[in-house]
C-alpha cells in the first residue's frame, strides 16, 4: 500500500461565526506537560507525561468585507470561544484528517502594505476540558 502526503494547499480551517477572513494558512502546536521522575540511584531519566493537552496556535488570511456584523473580526468583547476544526488533505471538499476542539481567541492581528497586501491573523487556544476530536483518513 502506497503512502499519501498531504500537502498545504489540501488544507483547511474553520471558524465559529463572526471570523471573517479568507484563510490560506493555519499552525497549532499540541502539547502535554511532562515530570521527571527519576529516583536517587537511577541511571536514567524516569519521566510522565499528564494527561491534560493543551492547544495553541494561529490561523491567518485575507480579511472579508461583511456590512452584516458588529464584530467582523469575531473580538467582541465576551468571552465566548467556538469550535474550531484545522484539516489536511481535503479530497472532495471535505477535510479527511482534522482537528477539532473548543477555542477561545486571544488576539487578532492586521497587517496592510503599500502594495496592496492586507492580512488578518487569529490566535487561538484550546478552551475546554474535553479532548481534542481527531479524525485521521486511512486508505
Amino acid at each position: 500500500m502506497g503512502t499519501t502526503t498531504a500537502i498545504g494547499s489540501d488544507g483547511s480551517v474553520t471558524m465559529p461565526t463572526g471570523y471573517k477572513a479568507q484563510l490560506n494558512t493555519w499552525s497549532a502546536t499540541i502539547s502535554r506537560t511532562t515530570s521527571v521522575v527519576t529516583g536517587f540511584g537511577d541511571s536514567g531519566a524516569s519521566r510522565v507525561a499528564s494527561a491534560v493537552v493543551d492547544i495553541t496556535g494561529s490561523a491567518g488570511g485575507v480579511p472579508e468585507y461583511n456590512a452584516a456584523t458588529t464584530s467582523a473580526v469575531g473580538i467582541d468583547g465576551s468571552a465566548a470561544g467556538g469550535n474550531i476544526v484545522l484539516g489536511w488533505n481535503d479530497v472532495g471538499g471535505t477535510a479527511d484528517c482534522s482537528i477539532a476542539f473548543d477555542a477561545v481567541f486571544g488576539s487578532v492581528a492586521f497587517a496592510s502594505t503599500q502594495d496592496g497586501d492586507a492580512t488578518v491573523t487569529f490566535n487561538f487556544e484550546v478552551a475546554s476540558t474535553a479532548a481534542p476530536v481527531f479524525t485521521w483518513y486511512e486508505v
